[in-house]
């Protein structure tokens, strides 16, 4: 089951208004399962979605008005207003420090709605 997460108890976690994958154990408690984690929020503050996102955590994905950033689904948040998901991506780039050659994952400020992104096949070879 899909749904958003309204338990302020889980603003600490970042789980707050997020969306969130679940289930319900045989205790009745709430077992997120996407993004993982091991806060049980409270099952009342649950809002059960009746529709799953167009993606979810960890999907390869890419802006169609950019299709040269290549980028994975980190978080999955819900717009009241527009009644819609919204997602943010992380994409590698460019070390803070000089000369060290790595890459470092950082999350694009930008919010991207379904029809912002488009799907890609999991990478053959790192990025």
């Amino acid at each position: 089951m899909w749904g958003i997460c309204l338990d302020s108890d889980t603003m600490q976690e970042g789980l707050f208004q997020k969306v969130i994958q679940y289930r319900i154990d045989e205790n009745d408690e709430v077992v997120i399962t996407l993004p993982k984690t091991t806060t049980k929020p409270n099952r009342k503050h649950i809002r059960e979605l009746s529709v799953p996102p167009k993606y979810i955590y960890g999907e390869w994905v890419s802006p169609y008005n950019h299709p040269d950033i290549i980028g994975v689904i980190c978080d999955i948040h819900w717009h009241f207003k527009l009644n819609c998901c919204f997602y943010k991506i992380k994409v590698k780039g460019k070390s803070p420090l000089p000369m060290t050659g790595g890459q470092k994952w950082k999350i694009k400020s930008k919010r991207y709605f379904d029809d912002d992104l488009s799907k890609l096949p999991p990478p053959t070879k790192q990025i």
